[in-house]
């Protein structure tokens, strides 16, 4: 996930957050915006492809989000753009506000996001749910997801209010069955958008955090509003029932930074001290470790009062755009003796990635050297896509053993990797199948262990290969490793999706699996009129009880039924 480095590019992000996250006047209709829409989409046409595709997730929605504004009106008289005022009641609209107790879906499989949501709004937009963070405190369990149906419904009950994309659904039982709440709290500010990207994590069984991709903007000295991107932190007291306003851990000035990807976590010494990454995309040319240069680091913030107040940010790795490197895909989390670790992708200008790993032992103040825990990664699939033309990566999750025996300490890291079946292939070169692959440390991430796959190819498999991709990992109070992933090895010829999940009870030397998704699916991921056509998410995210009260694991996942991604959870 990259972001333009042309004046041009640079330009069009600028007037689109413009228009987008600074609140219309209020005389203003859909019509003028609409037409100021279209005058960004008509810059937005000269800028090459190749720069287009290096947009993020996030400005890949937001353009396609764009072009449904300025659609043609479906009948006349309308506004256009398929967002305008709506027939529905004060009354019906409040309805799109009310949690929907959901139950068990096909197969027995815990329902997380309530499908009857899905095209209540729209027919051709606003149902997909995707990329998913799981957080477990006892008998309360949180996912966060990206929810398009999130923005229809805060988008329809106020238009000029703050907007979310956010989805929420809490579990008071474990993970056994959920509550779909609509979406997160976006807050008073009508210039509010979160973006999505989320991460959960808990600190109690009260206390539950959301980090999240924010647009915003400030007014300047001149009362003039100024367009920020920014890493937002929510948090709840009452188990993800409400959440308070958003609150931004780091914001930069939207019209030369680009914050993406962002990871969050505390340190289980004291639940007041959390710790938020990402990645800086900076194209404001004023850089001192890139001067006259775009600039992409990995950068963290920290606060000590619980989220309330924010640090400034702490470069971890910073690459000039004129080596052609790049990082992206950060992950934090923290020991029990307080070290905090963050791990990320690597990618240089020729060649394959490593996934790096840096070390503090100040609380985030200064990192160590930087450990390459493996090398050698191959991107997975061809041209950035996997077979049927959805996004790949190959960013790391990292899960730490805090269990007191003695495997107390050791650090997994997993990763999907190509570099075990690549083929050669007429349109592309080559294809990389991908395998999840693990390493770990038990040194404190001085060296880790050689890559390997957590789930070979299975005995009778006749394709060429399978993809497997998106893994995440946790640690059990037994010091119990898990593993999910999705994976296609149910059709010979790598298309149809699983979910699975792999144990370790012997600390990664041996897995058992299961599939955990109740029926495989096709990535018909171009359904929806409000998202990247070629996305289903960048990641999901497994967790273990963070208070050790229980053993096992929760991951909510992806299922699609004919184009319409809905989200399930697994606890085993």
């Amino acid at each position: 996930m990259r972001t333009t480095s042309t004046p041009l590019g640079r330009l069009v992000l600028s007037v689109l957050a413009t228009l987008i996250f600074v609140p219309l006047a209020p005389a203003q209709t859909l019509t003028q915006k609409k037409d100021l829409l279209s005058q960004v989409l008509n810059a937005f046409s000269q800028v090459p492809d190749a720069q287009k595709r290096t947009l993020s997730s996030g400005g890949q929605n937001f353009f396609a989000l764009a072009t449904r504004l300025t659609a043609p009106p479906a009948k006349p008289g309308d506004d256009g753009g398929g967002l305008g005022d709506t027939p529905r009641t004060a009354q019906a609209k409040a309805a799109l506000l009310a949690p929907i107790e959901l139950g068990a879906g096909p197969g027995g499989v815990p329902r997380v996001s309530d499908p009857a949501l899905d095209f209540l709004t729209s027919v051709s937009a606003g149902f997909t749910q995707s990329e998913t963070s799981t957080a477990w405190c006892g008998n309360n369990v949180v996912v966060g997801y990206n929810d398009s149906g999130a923005f229809l419904r805060t988008f329809e009950v106020n238009p000029t209010a703050a907007a979310s994309f956010n989805g929420i659904s809490v579990s008071a039982n474990g993970g056994r069955s959920f509550k779909d709440f609509g979406f997160l709290n976006p807050g008073a500010n009508p210039s509010n958008f979160l973006q999505g990207d989320p991460v959960v994590f808990c600190t109690s069984a009260t206390h539950f955090y959301y980090s999240s991709l924010l647009e915003t903007a400030i007014p300047d000295s001149q009362g003039i509003l100024q367009p920020i991107t920014a890493v937002s932190l929510s948090a709840s007291s009452n188990g993800g029932v409400t959440w308070a306003s958003p609150v931004t851990a780091i914001g930069k000035d939207g019209l030369t930074h680009f914050l993406d990807k962002p990871w969050s976590t505390y340190d289980p010494g004291n639940p007041q001290r959390i710790y938020v990454t990402y990645t800086d995309f900076d194209f404001s040319l004023t850089s001192a470790a890139c001067p006259n240069d775009i600039r992409l680091a990995i950068e963290i913030v920290t606060s000590a009062d619980g989220g309330n107040t924010w640090s400034a940010p702490t470069a971890i790795d910073e690459e000039c755009g004129a080596t052609g490197n790049g990082v992206q895909g950060s992950n934090v989390q923290v020991a029990a003796d307080a070290s905090v670790f963050v791990a990320y992708e690597f990618s240089p200008s020729t060649g394959n990635s490593e996934i790096r790993i840096v070390r503090s032992t100040n609380h985030g103040a200064t990192f160590g050297a930087t450990v390459k825990a493996a090398t050698g990664v191959v991107p997975n699939g061809a041209l950035g896509a996997l077979q049927g033309q959805f996004r790949n990566n190959e960013f790391p999750q990292l899960a730490l053993d805090r269990s007191p025996g003695p495997s107390g300490g050791t650090l997994y890291l997993v990763w999907s990797d190509g570099r075990d079946n690549i083929i050669p292939d007429v349109f592309t070169g080559t294809y990389t199948y991908p395998d999840v692959m693990i390493a770990k440390s038990t040194d404190q991430g001085h060296t880790f262990s050689a890559p390997q796959p957590v789930s070979p190819t299975p005995p009778g498999f006749t394709g060429t290969g399978r993809d497997q991709f998106f893994p995440s990992v946790a640690v059990d109070r037994g010091g119990h490793v898990g593993v999910c992933y999705y994976d296609r090895r149910g059709s010979a010829d790598n298309t149809v999706i699983d979910r699975f999940c792999s144990l370790s009870v012997n600390h990664g030397r041996s897995w058992s699996e299961q599939r955990v998704s109740f029926s495989n699916w096709l990535p018909i991921h171009d359904a929806d009129a409000l998202i990247n056509t070629a996305y289903i998410g960048d990641y999901d995210a497994l967790t273990s009880d963070t208070l050790g009260l229980n053993s096992g694991f929760v991951g909510a996942f992806e299922i699609q039924n004919q184009g319409n991604p809905d989200v399930f959870a697994n606890r085993f």
